[in-house]
This record gives structure tokens, sequence and C-alpha cells, in this order.
């Protein structure tokens, strides 16, 4: 079974459609709070703070914030090895972008439309605070990628299929990716570029492995 990573702007429904997907695919969902769960067994919390840090170039002379980028992109090549998965944002796509059996996704949709989503999703009913949410998450989505992966963000040719939710209804955008996956099923990469063949930290890889298994 394919390898998934969803990106998403905040505010464009990725948690709806991790979960139509989840629940036609049956896949894991390799989401932030299961990824922070295999982090904290290194003694690494700072994840989320970290993650949403608007970030320079100077954030690159930390060293406890690059041995936590170096650890997250490993725990993700370590759930990558594992068939049907979903990674939810931090970077996968970049992580796994050389793979044949990845399919990189990429939700989006105008300021505009998230604020909206925000409100009516978030319980957020000061429209000014669904603006600075939606605003500081772009920032911080931005410039973690910039910084740590040295990427323009949000340009098509990081990705196998981006949608704009605000145009593609989400039923209809979830029914896209899971043909697309069942399609890379059907072509059969190659195991030599696939995700099975990348090498993992033994304990880790027994980590995540756990850490799966305990997934409903």
């Amino acid at each position: 079974m394919a390898v998934i990573t969803l990106s998403r702007e905040y505010g464009s429904g990725g948690g709806a459609l991790s979960q139509m997907i989840h629940n036609s695919l049956r896949y894991k969902l390799a989401d932030k709070q299961l990824i922070e769960q295999v982090l904290r067994t290194y003694g690494l919390t700072t994840l989320d703070e970290v993650y949403h840090t608007t970030h320079n170039i100077w954030s690159r002379l930390d060293s406890q914030t690059m041995e936590l980028v170096r650890m997250l992109n490993n725990t993700i090549r370590a759930f990558s090895k594992h068939d049907g998965t979903l990674i939810i944002g931090r970077g996968g796509f970049v992580v796994l972008q050389d793979y044949q059996n990845v399919l990189n996704v990429f939700l989006r949709a105008p300021f505009d439309y998230r604020v909206r989503m925000v409100m009516d999703t978030e319980g957020v009913h000061d429209i000014l605070e669904a603006e600075e949410q939606v605003r500081q998450s772009d920032k911080a989505r931005v410039s973690f990628l910039q910084i740590f992966h040295d990427i323009k963000p949000d340009s098509p040719q990081n990705f196998n299929l981006v949608i704009d939710t605000s145009r593609i209804p989400l039923h209809m955008a979830a029914s896209w990716v899971i043909e697309a996956a069942r399609n890379i099923d059907l072509r059969k990469p190659d195991p030599a570029r696939s995700t099975a063949s990348i090498e993992v930290d033994p304990v880790l890889g027994r980590i995540v492995e756990e850490t799966l298994s305990k997934q409903a």
C-alpha cells in the first residue's frame, strides 16, 4: 500500500480529509500526537514549540533545535516504512520526496475562506482572532520549511496533487487522493525506490511499530 503525506494550510480542511482517507483505506495516521509521542521517548518535548515558531537563519545554529529536526525527519522515515500510513504535516513531503510509493498531497485555500473555516470549526467567534491564527500558522509553516528544508513551501513541484478546498469539496478531494493512492499500488513501485528500503535505527523502528500497533 502507498504512503501518503498530507500537507495543508491551516483552515483548509486537512483534519476532515485525513479522517475520510483513514475511514476508506484504513490507513494508520501518523499525526502530530503520534509523532510527538515517539519523540518524547527520546526526551525531545519541544516539537510543537519549534514547529509553530517563526524561524530565521539563526535557528540553524541552535543545536537542540537542529537535533529535534533531525530526529523528526528520522521518525517520519521510520513511519514511512509501514505501508498504508498517512503522514500529516511536519515536512513529510520533503523527507520522502524521492520515493516512488509516496503520494505527496497539499491542501490550500484562499485566506478569507480559511478564516471562515477556522471560525466555523474551531469555535473562534472573533474574526480578527481567526485572521491572526491563520496568519501566524502560515508564517510558522513557511519559516519552518524554508529554514530547515531550504524549499519554497507551496511550490506545486513539491507535490503530486494540489487541491484548493474552496473549489473542490472535501469528499471529492478525498476520492481523488484515495484513487491516486490505489493507482500507485497498481503500478508496483521499484522496491529499491520504495520507503521499505529505508534503513532505520532498530530502536526507533521498534518504538514506531509499537506506537502504530496501539492505534485503533
